[in-house]
């Protein structure tokens, strides 16, 4: 070997780590040196030079291993205290390599070895590879586009294979790859080109090299004559012929062997031209395959699902258990020619196979097929022992699998016989190949009966596998089977056992997703979903609660899985979110995920991850909350990010279809990343959505009861009513919704619904406004158990129990009371009573109001059909008191929408960011409330003109409203109602057309208008027939009231009340003590004066404590007395009117109800016109004549005055001026 000129070298110690390469950390003084020479990682070569790398020949000559660098510097260790005799000696020089390659090289933890570095060393661009062992070459199959890919990252510096250290040939040392995180295979270099001298021990891979992989098949058996005559020799001594023949069958009888890409035969049925009448384990693999392999003549083979060992679940350590049940997990099946599939790496299984295997339904994942060795003779399985699984449920009731009772274990053979033997016992399981230790699954077209979970078979006695059954890898796992069962074989029962652990699915994960739900109204959300997954571009679903995300997700998994044969894993990362959770478990459970989605799109497939609910796991960062929130959210959202990137690269196969609430809600290392590509919002659905969601909920429920039990006395149109389109078929319907709610089984008491004729699912459509389609579920639920409630208590039992329980619209109407959508739950939306009724005056406002607001919302098919734009913003201004606000909150009560009220500093916030994002929040929960209303008091303190803010808040707000208002999203269903007294500080940019389209005066009242206000306010109030006689009271009063704004004539009326109401107390109390008066009068004239009015008698223990109580003033006392007197005279003129009816004089009676009603009206109150001058007297205008001509004006240029020289918000450029920080 010839040295580099600037080769350096150091003694040090080696340091075995996980570096997944063949590249070293070397020491810091050798990095430090390279580094002051500016010398490129790609181009130095190490030279690890120990005595002896051969275990058990320390005289062997020392030998030389060639990596590259990583560029890192290798950990410092200290040297013990005993072996450092000076200052220089206190650290070890140490170099890092990969354990797995330096087991492969034969190298220790501590070795002793000389470090030499080389640069710029002779390139190689051609190299030729052959793998160590055939199962490093399967492995390098299994992963060669990975392969291909990395192989860069991994290998550096490669041996001469034709270097000679003086005349004696040097053998090269093997690398090592890691082409997954559990699976690695060990090559040798055989050639390079160009060829370098036979001195030069070592050369560097090209970044352009074209690499060739010499296949390391397996060794056909040979069957010449010798063979087969050393044999037979042998086999007159077993101990030398079996010993002989198992070394021949593990080494030399390699039995031909294909690695393919699993798929249940009834997921791709349609790629079949027959139909599977006899189910049986089988597999199908391609003719051509079939033809060019070793494989030929074939019949059987031994099946056997490969998972790498980082998905492997733990296996059982019960010794005895092993011993005495173990379960097969390689299966012995038919090889049949599969003439049409979907490409050559597919091997579809048939259901009874999966079931054997653990893996019903499967779609992706490798599966090992073999070619099986010979079956048992004829006859030699006397006896099957089967074993039940022990069922995770309850007993059932009737045959229990596994009892004691020999009659129940024949009653159980029977069964079992029956349940996998096929017509006439022919063409069955067990008529199929019988596999020592199989396991008998249960799948769908077995027709297992109530409590039969599944078991396994194990033969008896249990014969020993002869030389021929023995596997080519190890002994322990031979595979016995027999050709099948005949009727004389006697099958007997065991004791349940417990599951082996690689059938209990007890992953994290659920690898296939159910598709139960009916998706009707989104096609093109959906097919636009499909397509994008289906190009593997990872998608981000967002939508509010309640929208069906998880329903859409699974949905489209299921429909990926069984159109395009997509490997299918569905996790909720809600059961991550725990603050008790630690990151390296999540981490964990990520990179396990996403693993097993890997290896399932092994050869060619496809696998899609679903992470529901992501945002819970990876939540936004705000600058509001600050602490171990933020920064755990990143942590997680980084590992997210990594793990996602090296699992879903090109090439890879893996797509992720993730869920949210919105984009905002996700952390931006998600969304920014290479995590997702497309963002999917499942919006609210409309109205005839809505419709078509109601309706089939509600009729799949009796389409079902009608299906599973008819009735004699039903007609077919009660199962399925007509709808109020016609339509009879919803749930045949391609194009509904969703719903949520699982399907009744056949039979069930909840499916035995009809639909009223009069109901009518448009009109509940638009009742519902903002509901989303599992609040729509949940509403069609109650109204179901309010029909049920309503015709208990209308029916009697009989007509209840038989007949069905029809659904009406009063059943709606009652499950709408009190039922708040879950969109709505967390939006503060304002109640108010106030309507168009009680507000006098502007007219003209209050029907642009209601052309604006109610005529689109209650007459919308009408509206849906106008080509013009509608207004969707009114801007209220006028005087102080003029009835702004009061108009908004009438809105609420008379259009029937949801209203939402603002005030503006609510969302006035110091933080930079804060504000807008009070604005988007402000806007998103207006938009989940749809139709609403939503009103900006005071407008000109939130939207000032852009240029006069010091801090830019404002500013910041008016540009994110101006967005919001009329943006690229645009608003549907939203109305912006603003109010203010100065419209002149508003930002004129949010006064043009599509943000405040209209601008509405709030004028002072007028005449009328002031009469009109009264009369609008006395509505509750009882006026005296002065009043209401005539309106020149009312007018005159109004007259008196000039200059008076709505607030004002508010104060004058409740001063009235008030005035009012202090009459009346004035006079109930002159009049209780003339009452009083008189009594004490006549009571004196009578009995001298000297005996009291009242008397009071105290009896029980209390008396005579409360027996010296007087009361505290004669007012007190004068008042006691009144109410005493009246109930005396109430009790007198309930004895006279019984008398009265008794004698038959009713008459009577009604003239005595007349005077209770009038002494009742006499203590109303009621509002004379001496009250109302008195209000008046105390009651003045709160706008002054300077403030309304100030306003006037100010008025007057907003509507007229206004031109293009107005002010444009540029602020001063004058010293001491304001500016913004915009």
């Amino acid at each position: 070997m010839s040295p580099s000129k600037n080769a350096q070298s150091v003694a040090a110690e080696l340091s075995l780590v996980h570096l997944k390469n063949c590249l070293v950390n070397l020491p810091p003084s050798l990095v430090s040196l390279l580094l002051n020479l500016n010398t490129p990682v790609q181009n130095v070569i190490v030279e690890l030079t120990c005595k002896s790398v051969v275990p058990g020949n320390p005289s062997s000559p020392p030998q030389s291993v060639f990596v590259g660098w990583t560029g890192m510097p290798s950990k410092r260790r200290a040297a013990a205290p005993l072996v450092s005799r000076g200052p220089r000696e206190q650290e070890l020089q140490v170099v890092e390599m990969d354990a797995t390659l330096a087991n492969t090289l034969g190298l220790s933890e501590g070795l002793k070895v000389a470090a030499q570095v080389h640069v710029d060393p002779p390139v190689a661009h051609t190299i030729n590879i052959e793998p160590l062992t055939p199962e490093d070459w399967e492995m390098i199959e299994l992963h060669a586009t990975f392969l291909e890919l990395n192989l860069q990252s991994q290998i550096r510096a490669l041996p001469n294979p034709f270097y000679k250290n003086g005349a004696t040939p040097v053998s090269p040392h093997s690398l090592t790859l890691h082409l997954s995180p559990t699976s690695t295979a060990s090559i040798k270099v055989v050639s390079l080109d160009p060829a370098p001298p036979a001195d030069v021990a070592f050369v560097k891979l090209s970044p352009n090299a074209e690499v060739i992989v010499a296949p390391k098949t397996r060794a056909k058996p040979s069957l010449n004559g010798s063979d087969r005559r050393s044999v037979a020799s042998t086999s007159k001594s077993r101990r030398s012929g079996g010993s002989t023949v198992r070394r021949r069958s593990a080494r030399d009888d390699p039995k031909p062997t294909m690695f393919l890409r699993a798929v249940e035969r009834a997921v791709c049925r349609e790629w079949f031209e027959d139909a599977l009448l006899n189910p049986d384990l089988s597999v199908w693999v391609e003719r051509e395959r079939l033809l060019a392999s070793a494989f030929q003549g074939v019949k059987y083979v031994v099946v056997d699902i490969v998972k790498p060992a980082g998905l492997q679940k733990p296996q059982l350590e019960d010794g005895k258990a092993a011993a005495n049940t173990m379960v097969s997990a390689k299966v012995v099946a038919r090889l049949k020619p599969w003439d049409d599939p979907p490409d050559g790496n597919v091997a579809a299984l048939s259901s009874p196979l999966c079931a054997v295997l653990g893996c019903p339904g499967i779609v992706g994942g490798v599966v090992k097929i073999q070619a099986a060795p010979p079956p048992l003779p004829k006859g030699a399985v006397q006896s099957v022992k089967v074993f039940p699984f022990a069922g995770g449920s309850k007993a059932h009731q009737g045959l229990k699998f596994g009892s004691d009772s020999k009659a129940e274990k024949e009653e159980s053979a029977k069964r079992f016989r029956h349940m996998y033997s096929g017509a006439n016992n022919t063409e069955g399981l067990l008529q199929g190949p019988i596999t020592d230790g199989m396991v008998v699954g249960v799948y769908s077209e077995l027709g297992a009966p109530q409590g039969w979970e599944g078991g396994f078979v194990k033969f008896e006695p249990g014969p020993e596998p002869g030389p021929e059954h023995a596997s080519q890898d190890h002994g322990k796992d031979a595979v016995v089977w027999t050709a099948g069962l005949d009727d004389k074989t006697h099958i007997e029962f065991q004791q349940p056992q417990a599951r082996p652990p690689w059938i209990a699915n007890s992953d994290v994960f659920e690898l296939l997703p159910k598709n139960d739900s009916v998706l009707v109204g989104i096609d093109s959300l959906l097919e636009n979903l499909q397509k994008q997954l289906a190009h593997l571009s990872s998608v981000l679903l967002t939508g509010g609660m309640g929208s069906g995300k998880t329903s859409v997700a699974k949905h489209m998994a299921g429909k990926l899985r069984q159109e395009s044969l997509f490997y299918s894993l569905y996790f909720s990362c809600r059961k991550l979110v725990n603050d008790e959770t630690r990151t390296s478990t999540i981490k964990e459970t990520l990179t396990r995920i996403f693993m097993s989605a890997s290896w399932g799109a092994r050869l060619g497939g496809k696998a899609i991850v679903i992470l529901d609910d992501v945002d819970k796991l990876c939540p936004a960062e705000t600058e509001l909350q600050v602490g171990n929130d933020n920064g755990r959210s990143r942590q997680v959202s980084e590992t997210l990010r990594s793990i996602a990137k090296q699992f879903c690269s090109r090439g890879s196969g893996v797509v992720l279809l993730a869920t949210a609430e919105g984009k905002d809600s996700v952390n931006n290392v998600v969304v920014s990343g290479p995590v997702v590509r497309e963002i999917v919002e499942l919006k609210a659905p409309d109205k005839e959505a809505r419709r078509r969601v109601m309706e089939s909920i509600a009729c799949q429920h009796a389409v079902q009861r009608t299906l599973s039990k008819p009735s004699d006395d039903l007609e077919d149109d009660t199962s399925r009513p007509a709808t109020a389109d016609g339509a009879d078929d919803i749930a045949g319907d391609s194009e509904a919704w969703l719903h949520g709610t699982d399907s009744a089984k056949p039979g069930s008491k909840l499916a035995g619904f009809t639909m009223d004729p009069d109901l009518d699912f448009l009109d509940m459509a638009g009742l519902t406004d903002g509901y989303m389609p599992g609040d729509l579920s949940i509403l069609v639920s109650r109204a179901r158990n309010e029909a049920i409630i309503r015709s208990i208590i209308t029916d009697s039992p009989s007509d209840s129990i038989n007949s069905p329980v029809r659904l009406g619209r009063v059943d709606f109407e009652k499950a709408l009371k009190g039922f708040t959508p879950a969109s709505l739950r967390n939006v503060p939306l304002q109640s108010s009573t106030t309507t168009f009724k009680s507000i006098g005056g502007l007219r003209e406002t209050r029907r642009v109001l209601l052309e604006t607001l109610e005529y689109p919302t209650r007459y919308a098919p009408i509206f849906a059909q106008c080509p013009l734009r509608l207004r969707s913003g009114l801007l209220l201004y006028g005087y102080p008191g003029c009835g702004k606000t009061l108009l908004a909150s009438a809105v609420a009560g008379e259009c029937g929408l949801n209203f939402i009220s603002v005030k503006g500093p609510e969302i006035l916030n110091k933080y930079i960011g804060a504000s807008e994002k009070s604005v988007r929040d402000l806007f998103d929960r207006a938009q989940a409330a749809k139709p609403c209303v939503l009103f900006f008091d005071e407008f000109d303190s939130i939207a000032p003109k852009r240029g006069h803010d010091s801090t830019g808040v404002t500013d910041r707000v008016v540009n994110q409203l101006l967005t919001q208002m009329d943006g690229a999203e645009g608003l549907s269903g939203v109305y912006v109602l603003a109010a203010t007294s100065r419209p002149d500080l508003i930002d004129p940019a949010l006064l043009r057309p599509g943000r405040l389209d209209k601008s509405l005066l709030c004028d002072l009242p007028s005449l009328q208008d002031r009469l009109d206000i009264i009369k609008a306010l006395f509505h509750k109030a009882r006026l005296s027939a002065e009043l209401t006689d005539s309106d020149d009271g009312l007018t005159e009063m109004a007259r008196r009231t000039e200059g008076f704004s709505g607030a004002d004539m508010q104060a004058l009326v409740s001063n009235a009340q008030l005035e009012a109401i202090h009459g009346v107390l004035d006079g109930n109390n002159a009049t209780v003590s003339s009452k009083v008066g008189q009594g004490a009068s006549k009571n004196a004239t009578t009995t001298g004066g000297s005996t009291p009015s009242f008397v009071q008698f105290l009896y029980g223990p209390d008396a005579a404590a409360n027996g010296g109580c007087v009361p505290q003033s004669k007012s007190a006392a004068m008042v006691e007395n009144a109410a005493i007197m009246s109930k005396l005279e109430q009790i007198k003129s309930s004895r006279k009117q019984a008398k009265l009816a008794k004698r038959g004089y009713g008459w009577l009676e009604a003239g005595t109800k007349e005077d209770s009603r009038l002494a009742a009206e006499q203590k109303e109150v009621v509002i004379h016109w001496d009250h109302l001058v008195k209000a008046l007297e105390k009651t003045r205008a709160s706008i002054s004549d300077e403030e309304k001509a100030r306003l006037r004006k100010i008025y007057h240029e907003f509507v007229v005055g206004r031109s293009g020289q107005m002010k444009d918000g540029q602020g001063s450029m004058e010293i001491g001026g304001r500016s913004s920080l915009m």
